[in-house]
């Protein structure tokens, strides 16, 4: 696995999920803090009237305010833990109020105190105390923390791990298939040096048994030349010769298979500029007949034109070009006015097909088309007569 994986997405998968988990603890953090700030605002004291008529201390109104809050957000069943202080400008504390029954940090489920009977003295004591408070102001101070190891601090942790891990697997998976396909081109190309290296073989193994022939041969004729040493001078001399001449066989030989490695590489050279070349000019004859097509359907309303009719008027000459179109120009002002050669082919079910002359060697096959408009099938010359009219033909059996 980790031959198809960069070292930077491995060090990004395991370092940004702990980076990005305590990013994300702290922006909760922050927002939490706000949404809470924003909400607690309004809702500190929320019956003056009560307050100025000494039924509730400010200190309970604001601490059943808290707990009502607390109590409707899902962030303490998630594991957020809030420290919320509540003093006057002069610096008192009214929330928390710190006494033996008061849980800190908040519970939301707190049962709140029931309503308390008071004497008149005391409630306007309450009420008292409770406008003094008022006069004085209120400041709100919020912190929230996420603890580690709670719901929502291990949801966000699996989630980046889950997130990453998925991150790692497509990034594996992606360079697998590179490397895959990459595998199976290097694959193909092999077998293809291969076959070519064979064949290559198979050639050197052919020049290499002419070459050994030719050195049985130098073999025998060394041997009767060892032999017929009494011989007369003349017969040992053409003796010599002839191995001179098998000699230069055999170089020769050895020539011949260097040219025909050189012929190889120079022919698959060549194989590849001509597919090249061929490819260039399919789409140089293709853009050229799509060009004239436009032409001719711009100029000559009166007539359609096949694609074929097209492809044999570019591969005209010029001169007879310019006497095709001549003629392309007076079918389409007025048919009649023209010569017909002959009627090409006719029969039930297909409108006939018309041959016509032009420049002497030129010939334009046309029929009249089903809406009435001319129809142009081929236009060549008295060379391609043959293959233009098997193309009439054929046209002519589909519609029959």
């Amino acid at each position: 696995m980790m031959k198809h994986l960069s070292y930077r997405v491995i060090f990004l998968c395991i370092f940004m999920p702990p980076v990005l988990y305590i990013l994300s603890i702290q922006g909760l953090e922050g927002l939490f803090q706000r949404s809470w700030a924003r909400g607690l605002q309004g809702t500190l004291v929320s019956d003056t009237s009560a307050l100025l008529r000494g039924e509730i201390s400010i200190q309970d109104e604001v601490q059943q305010n808290i707990d009502r809050y607390a109590s409707r957000s899902y962030a303490l069943k998630w594991g957020v833990v809030p420290r919320i202080t509540v003093r006057t400008k002069t610096g008192r504390l009214l929330y928390p109020r710190l006494s033996p029954e008061f849980n800190y940090p908040l519970q939301a489920d707190r049962t709140q105190p029931g309503p308390q009977v008071r004497s008149p003295l005391t409630t306007l004591s309450i009420a008292e105390e409770n406008l003094k408070i008022m006069e004085e102001g209120i400041t709100l101070s919020v912190e929230l923390e996420i603890p580690r190891n709670t719901l929502l601090a291990n949801s966000i942790l699996v989630f980046y791990i889950f997130l990453f891990s998925l991150v790692l697997y497509r990034a594996y998976r992606a360079k697998a298939e590179a490397a895959e396909k990459l595998s199976l081109r290097m694959e193909e190309d092999f077998k293809s040096a291969t076959e070519k290296l064979q064949e290559a073989q198979e050639r050197l193994v052919t020049l290499a048994e002419l070459e050994q022939n030719y050195q049985q041969e130098i073999d025998r004729l060394q041997t009767e030349v060892a032999s017929a040493s009494k011989k007369v001078q003349l017969t040992e001399e053409q003796a010599l010769e002839e191995i001179e001449t098998l000699e230069k066989k055999i170089q020769g030989s050895v020539a011949a298979r260097q040219q025909m490695e050189e012929e190889a590489l120079r022919l698959q050279e060549e194989l590849g500029r001509l597919e090249s070349a061929q490819k260039s000019a399919s789409r140089r004859q293709a853009k050229q007949i799509d060009i004239t097509t436009k032409r001719f359907r711009t100029l000559y309303k009166n007539l359609e034109f096949h694609e074929r009719a097209v492809e044999g008027f570019l591969n005209l000459q010029s001169e007879f070009q310019l006497k095709a179109e001549e003629f392309i120009h007076n079918i389409n002002e007025d048919e009649s006015r023209l010569s017909v050669k002959r009627k090409v082919f006719a029969g039930k079910g297909a409108l006939p097909v018309f041959e016509c002359e032009f420049a002497y060697r030129g010939r334009i096959y046309w029929k009249k088309g089903p809406d009435g408009r001319t129809q142009i099938l081929g236009i060549g010359t008295k060379n391609t007569q043959a293959k233009d009219l098997a193309y009439v033909k054929s046209l002519h059996k589909r519609e029959a």
